[in-house]
């Protein structure tokens, strides 16, 4: 069977085709590997009107999935145009947890089952927003910054009111909880904090077997010294996060963003940190990335700011590439349809 390979700098071509080789192993299948590689994430993403999140040529990708009947990608843009040249294609797998890159209407219609990795970074999210909370809260940012760049020794954040709580005993909010908000809040407990939970659509018992409270968003920021967002980018979701949910949240507390940049309304909460209205932020994604140079982020000393990394391990590029080649196993070997379908209906289209 004929494999086009698009990978990018992140899941690579070697993590790939191993693993997808590991799979298959003693099938007695033969494969036949193409490959493509774009220069995610040295290069930030794309977004069309039909697909989001990509980095590549299209024309290009259409050229290297003429005679493919497996698709194995993690950023290029599968879009129309490049799955009318691919009319051998029996599979596609994506190795992230939403496939915005992919046009997957467009394969429903055409009897293409679209698999993805739901979850294959919640672990190195999760590790990287209690990172990022220690980094904002405890000065760490701060201090290396001055010592690095300006040696200068900063005893003044050994003073009292510039120091921050221990996790044991703060209490998180987390907005959202899925994959990766429930391994936060395990986390957060494990130090021995307190976790209030806003979610509608997980049952508030459930939350509670965590081990955790539920909560509606305003107690959620009201009572936190930490707000961590987990929750997708949707229309619902867009600007959740705003200047009159800004002004519910502790003088003290900070906001943790390691989800969408849509979700936080930035000239609020810039304005916000602008004013030591709260404590500080610290920011993995924006709502341009990279932000432009006028950005006011760049002017905040109470920010700490990172170039959208919070999913970057070895193990998330894995699990990605493992998840999807499991996937693939599955509808070409056993004939069924995989766990991490994005398009059940496929069936229909592929049976008419």
């Amino acid at each position: 069977m004929r494999v086009a390979v698009l990978n990018d700098l992140f899941l690579t071509r070697e993590v790939l085709q191993k693993t997808f080789e590991k799979v298959f192993e003693g099938t007695g299948l033969t494969f036949e590997f193409t490959y493509l590689e774009d220069t995610w994430p040295v290069t930030p993403v794309q977004k069309t009107d039909e697909v989001s999140e990509f980095v590549g040529d299209e024309d290009a990708t259409a050229r290297a999935v003429e005679d493919a009947e497996i698709i194995l990608t993690h950023t290029a843009p599968i879009t129309r145009k490049v799955l009318a040249a691919a009319k051998k294609l029996k599979v596609l797998g994506v190795a992230r947890g939403g496939p915005v890159n992919i046009n997957w209407n467009a394969c429903t219609e055409l009897g293409i089952p679209v698999l993805y990795a739901p979850g294959r970074n919640s672990g190195a999210v999760a590790e990287f927003t209690i990172g990022a909370m220690l980094a904002v809260s405890r000065n760490i940012v701060r201090s290396h910054m001055s010592m690095m760049t300006e040696k200068r020794w900063r005893g003044d954040l050994y003073v009292y009111d510039m120091v921050g709580k221990e996790l044991s005993a703060s209490t998180v909010g987390l907005v959202g909880s899925g994959a990766i908000g429930g391994k936060v809040a395990r986390l957060v407990l494990t130090f021995g904090g307190k976790v209030l939970i806003y979610d509608p659509y997980i049952k508030p018992e459930d939350i509670e077997k965590m081990g955790a409270t539920p909560a509606d968003l305003d107690t959620v920021l009201r009572e936190s010294d930490f707000i961590s967002l987990h929750a997708r980018y949707t229309k619902e979701t867009k600007g959740m996060i705003g200047a009159r949910e800004i002004s519910l949240m502790k003088k003290t507390a900070y906001l943790i963003n390691t989800a969408r940049g849509e979700l936080v309304d930035h000239d609020a909460l810039y304005a916000a940190l602008k004013d030591r209205r709260i404590a500080g932020a610290a920011l993995d994604i924006f709502e341009a990335e990279p932000p432009p140079d006028d950005s006011p982020l760049y002017s905040l000393d109470n920010v700490v700011a990172t170039s959208h990394l919070a999913g970057a391990s070895t193990q998330a590029a894995e699990i990605g590439a493992r998840l999807l080649s499991e996937g693939i196993y599955e509808y070409i070997i056993n004939k069924r349809t995989p766990k991490f379908c994005i398009n059940p209906d496929y069936e229909k289209h592929l049976k008419a």
